[in-house]
């Protein structure tokens, strides 16, 4: 089978975009294809570095974090390589990224409270080479492919125990790990993995199951962040809706702090970003528009924070 990738790949990568634990059965009805072909299709797509991996959004508000914020960060100098490996070391940062525009690098963080937040910072902005920091605190994300988690779930509280915590760090490395793998390295039935993972799920803890996917293989030249500061006494809410019905749009996140909203953009050319940050400026409510061309990215070495259950961060192998 050639690399090309088809109509058929496409329907296939959003399917599990959608839930990476979507089984091939129900993958192959609907493309019409056997199982058989459907894995070899996928095979295909992880061979070529379309698929990078199959991952995990948890509610980290659940694992003791309940508190999320970007930090923009401008650095004297361009070569931010020692400046992204001093930042990753920092359990509380999971992902971290090159850039190019009004920041240099920005970081996604979680914490468990504003003193946590703090200090956190104060070391990001302590690291030689960093000229300054601006943090965003995000207050909600509105992503492009919708969780199956319904307000009311999302906002309940679970309990979690030290079985729970194992299943999403399994899941975190790869999220169609078969339940039957993650019982037999945790020593327990498959059937309460499953039982476990059903209930994490309906209480919102683990928020979406999604293949990782690398878009340059798609056609896409780029991604972008685009920060938006609303002028005053407009509804940022409508604001928001307006930038969702963009297509290159993944995800709009309503955030306080240096800007109003932070928008995570995709584009096939410069004509394609060029007119995309013409329309954001476009919209009523929009007063100014500041960007970030995302070069590169990193994510933690350590899959999650620290739990209440452990001392020692786990590291990806």
């Amino acid at each position: 089978m050639a690399d090309t990738i088809d109509p058929i790949d496409l329907k296939i990568l959003e399917m599990l975009e959608k839930d990476s634990r979507t089984n091939l059965n129900q993958i192959a009805d609907e493309c019409e294809l056997s199982s058989s072909a459907v894995l070899s299709r996928m095979n295909k797509l992880k061979r070529n570095g379309t698929i990078v991996g199959f991952g995990l959004t948890v509610k980290q508000g659940a694992l003791g974090y309940p508190y999320e914020a970007t930090v923009g960060i401008t650095t004297e100098t361009p070569r931010t390589q020692p400046i992204a490996e001093e930042i990753r070391k920092q359990p509380n940062v999971i992902v971290c990224t090159k850039s190019i525009g009004k920041f240099n690098m920005c970081c996604l963080v979680v914490v468990r409270d504003m003193e946590e937040l703090d200090n956190v910072t104060q070391k990001i902005r302590n690291i030689p080479g960093v000229k300054s920091i601006a943090i965003n605190m995000i207050l909600k994300n509105y992503d492009k492919v919708e969780s199956k988690v319904t307000e009311e779930t999302s906002n309940a509280k679970q309990e979690l125990d030290q079985v729970d915590v194992a299943i999403i760090k399994e899941l975190t490395l790869d999220s169609r790990t078969p339940f039957i793998k993650i019982g037999k390295k945790l020593k327990i039935s498959h059937e309460t993995v499953k039982k476990k993972f059903e209930k994490l799920r309906a209480s919102g803890t683990v928020v979406r199951c999604a293949a990782i996917i690398d878009y340059s293989k798609l056609g896409y030249q780029g991604t972008v962040f685009i920060f938006i500061s609303l002028i005053q006494g407009n509804d940022k809410m409508n604001a928001i809706n307006e930038l969702r019905k963009y297509h290159s749009i993944s995800r709009v996140s309503s955030v306080m702090g240096a800007f109003d909203i932070i928008a995570f953009a995709r584009f096939k050319g410069l004509r394609d970003f060029s007119k995309l940050i013409d329309d954001i400026q476009q919209i009523p409510s929009v007063g100014h528009v500041d960007m970030c061309l995302v070069n590169f990215t990193y994510f933690s070495y350590t899959p999650l924070p620290r739990t209440p259950f452990e001392t020692d961060a786990v590291e990806f192998s």
